[in-house]
């Protein structure tokens, strides 16, 4: 809420400052303020402002937005291999699951079918929703998917659309449920913690082979992949 009421310091309508209200939830676009003119008012006398459509044709009330954000564990077509991607900036051996904003007008099915081959230049058929999560970084819903890649060609990698992904590979569905059973990362972590070859959450990733590491508990796509692999729209 305060990096809402930071972003949104203007009227989108007239462009004068608003004023937060009902505890921050909400900013409006008043029709006075103490602001000084060219005589000046008496001490805290109200001035009346300049004209504004969102006093009288419009809504007065801005209220924060939810930017809606697609996330999808897609399957390989046979349902034994689960596509995972990186970004450079992650943690060393991090994966997820594919993620990516919505365009205006776009269906959340169509928004999986587009991201996952932007992102990975597989093509996607069926799409099952699952789940949602509030996310606020800084106001995402996410719209968890589970989806099945074409088979063939569809299922064919390349992340030279864009430049998003650092790597995204097909990892078998029983490495990932291995490493869903040792996940030790915690939101904010900038390194494995938990993992290697001390006790002291330091270690470099000998001690597990340099296996793969999958988000935590907490977020969504964790939570997308543990239901793929108990089942969850597979076919």
């Amino acid at each position: 809420m305060i990096d809402w009421n930071t972003r949104n310091r203007f009227c989108a309508s007239c462009g004068l400052p608003t004023l937060s209200v009902h505890a921050g939830y909400k900013r409006i676009c008043p029709a006075t303020d103490l602001s000084s003119s060219s005589s000046p008012p008496p001490p805290d006398t109200p001035t009346p402002r300049r004209p504004c459509p969102s006093r009288s044709t419009i809504s007065n009330i801005a209220f924060p937005r939810s930017d809606p954000t697609m996330i999808a564990a897609v399957l390989s077509h046979d349902g034994s291999r689960l596509l995972l991607g990186r970004q450079r900036r992650w943690p060393p051996r991090l994966y997820s699951v594919l993620a990516g904003f919505l365009e205006p007008g776009e269906s959340v099915e169509e928004a999986v079918r587009r991201e996952v081959f932007e992102e990975a230049g597989v093509r996607v058929g069926r799409v099952v929703l699952h789940s949602t999560q509030p996310w606020p970084y800084p106001a995402s819903l996410m719209i968890g998917a589970v989806a099945s890649a074409l088979p063939g060609e569809g299922e064919a990698i390349h992340t030279g659309h864009d430049d998003e992904l650092e790597d995204a590979r097909w990892v078998a569905v029983e490495e990932v449920r291995e490493a869903l059973g040792r996940v030790r990362l915690r939101l904010g972590d900038t390194k494995p913690n938990g993992l290697g070859g001390g006790d002291d959450g330091e270690g470099d990733g000998e001690g597990d082979g340099g296996k793969i590491l999958l988000p935590p508990w907490t977020a969504i796509a964790n939570r997308l992949l543990t239901a793929v692999i108990e089942g969850f729209g597979r076919v």
